[in-house]
């Protein structure tokens, strides 16, 4: 999987690399490469949860926001809830992985 997300007018590749054990995550966040590395053995909702939370991770550096990682959690999983709960397709931030 090889696509890219714009936050905030800036250009992230989104790679996966790795499993979830080897990595400590489900994702990572670079911005001095401008990544967002996913691990590569997540469902599809852990797919789109990961995705967002490390948008927020990007929202929170270039805005300088300081959050703590405890709330880019909560307002992932709050964000991630609300939203889905509303109808909103997530699919395309993290397609699902090919076969």
């Amino acid at each position: 999987m090889t696509q890219t997300i714009q936050v905030l007018g800036y250009e992230y590749k989104l790679i996966e690399d790795g499993d979830a054990d080897t990595m400590g995550a489900y994702g990572r966040y670079h911005a001095k490469s401008s990544t967002m590395q996913l691990a590569s053995d997540l469902s599809q909702v852990q797919r789109e949860s990961t995705v967002l939370h490390e948008i927020i991770e990007a929202i929170n550096y270039h805005l300088q926001l300081e959050l703590s990682h405890a709330t880019i959690m909560a307002l992932e999983s709050t964000l991630y809830g609300s939203l889905k709960a509303n109808g909103v397709n997530l699919t395309p931030l993290a397609p699902a992985k090919e076969p």
